[in-house]
């Protein structure tokens, strides 16, 4: 079946480096500038063989440093940005993915980026409107409520205590800020206000947004400023940015049908949209669905678990059914995981890391049998997707396209599985019908 994509010459950029705080945020990153055309390649560790980059590619590192210490964290990002600077050139764009619903170290990551630049401002926009996303008055929204209302406020391994974009940047980095609302973004003098702020010392603008040509506009005065700013947002500024500073041209390329085969999915998020996306799918397809106990990963049969739950996956793929393994069963577990961290003195860090390296050890030993050959692999939740693609030796990803809106698709770097198409997803995105639509993406274009 044939597939028109793009090829693009970078119409007004030297250079594109992006930093991530976790895997499929940079994946959600990178669908924007593939959209585009451009090459795009995820790379997990900075020290490792930096991807050679020129016109009409672009370098994302995924720092994993969501749940570090804001000391680590700041390390890490400057890490980065040392590594990627052969694009932090006067023309090039430096983008700061963070998280939508304000999750991470974005002070202490921000103000990092800033002082390894030398740069002399920031603007922060982590809306994505198409998305639900939108920052009214400074405060951070999610479908309309506020997000202090929504389960992302006690996400278990970074829970976020305020919707204040400002507050949360204040909680980690002293430097000066400054509120830009709807009416000052819309009236024509932003790129004026910006360049008086920054004169005056401002060092980060949070500016307000809820549509896609709210974004626009932001890009559009960043563009127009004498110096590059830093860039700091989620998926629906880092489009803006490919749509204004990328020309993308089309050429048609085939994408061969191919005999069906079963999806791996391994959904390791908590969130409620992510339950709903397997129930959604459950009513449509049989699927084979393997639920995991957490908090048996702490106890003395972990490795007992591991081989019977191998077995039951391979089981699953030969006999040719979609298999979905989870972590979450009820809403109530949130407060059963919780509660067995305090009792047993284990940080919600500690706890999320104990459950993504044994999701890695357990794909990882289901698929380095050779019979056993899913059409493509699923993987929700960042730290669970990079503990998976770890395990499986690969030490980047390639990104070559998006399925149903939210969940970019590709193949892993310098892995011995490298033509397996992995898909993955942040663990709050999506509709009911997300991983659905990745279903009939496998069963109709992608499977072996």
């Amino acid at each position: 079946m044939a597939k028109t994509v793009t090829h693009t010459a970078l119409q007004k950029s030297a250079g594109l480096l992006v930093i991530a705080d976790d895997f499929t945020g940079a994946n959600d990153t990178g669908v924007a500038l593939v959209a585009q055309g451009m090459s795009v390649c995820v790379q997990f560790d900075v020290t490792g063989s930096v991807v050679k980059v020129g016109t009409g590619h672009a370098l994302i590192y995924s720092t994993d440093s969501r749940a570090m210490s804001a000391e680590d964290a700041a390390e890490k990002v400057t890490q980065a940005v040392l590594a990627g600077s052969p694009l932090s050139t006067e023309k090039g764009w430096v983008f700061k993915k963070i998280d939508s619903t304000l999750r991470g170290n974005l002070g202490a990551e921000t103000e990092a980026v800033l002082m390894a630049l030398d740069c002399p401002l920031a603007i922060i926009a982590p809306a994505v409107p198409e998305l639900g996303r939108v920052i009214k008055d400074g405060l951070c929204y999610v479908n309309g409520r506020l997000l202090t209302e929504t389960e992302f406020a006690t996400d278990p391994k970074t829970p976020v205590s305020t919707a204040s974009v400002g507050a949360r940047l204040a909680e980690q980095t002293s430097l000066r800020q400054h509120h830009i609302s709807l009416e000052v973004l819309r009236s024509g003098d932003f790129q004026a206000q910006l360049f008086a702020l920054t004169a005056s010392g401002v060092r980060i603008v949070v500016a307000d947004s809820q549509s896609a040509e709210d974004l626009k506009l932001i890009i559009h005065a960043a563009e127009s400023l004498p110096f590059r700013p830093l860039l700091v947002g989620a998926s629906g500024l880092s489009h803006a940015l490919a749509q204004h500073c990328l020309t993308p041209q089309t050429s048609p390329e085939n994408i061969t049908e191919r005999t069906a085969a079963p999806l791996l999915a391994v959904v390791g998020s908590m969130s409620e949209i992510a339950a709903q996306q397997i129930t959604f799918v459950q009513q449509h397809r049989p699927v084979s669905l393997i639920d995991i106990d957490v908090l048996r990963l702490f106890s003395a049969d972990s490795d007992r678990l591991l081989t019977t739950l191998s077995a039951e996956i391979r089981h699953a793929i030969a006999e040719g059914k979609h298999c979905f393994i989870r972590t979450r069963q009820s809403e109530e577990q949130r407060h059963s995981v919780a509660q067995f961290c305090q009792q047993n003195h284990i940080s919600r860090p500690q706890m999320g890391g104990r459950i993504a390296v044994f999701l890695g050890q357990l794909i990882q030993n289901v698929l380095q049998q050779p019979e056993t050959k899913p059409g493509g692999l699923y993987l929700s939740g960042g730290d669970i997707a990079l503990a998976v693609a770890r395990a499986l030796g690969a030490k980047g990803f390639e990104i070559k396209g998006q399925i149903a809106g939210c969940v970019p698709w590709g193949f892993l770097l310098d892995s011995p599985l490298n033509r397996l198409p992995v898909m993955t997803k942040a663990g709050g995105f999506g509709t009911e019908n997300t991983l659905f639509e990745v279903l009939r993406f496998i069963e109709e274009k992608l499977s072996d």
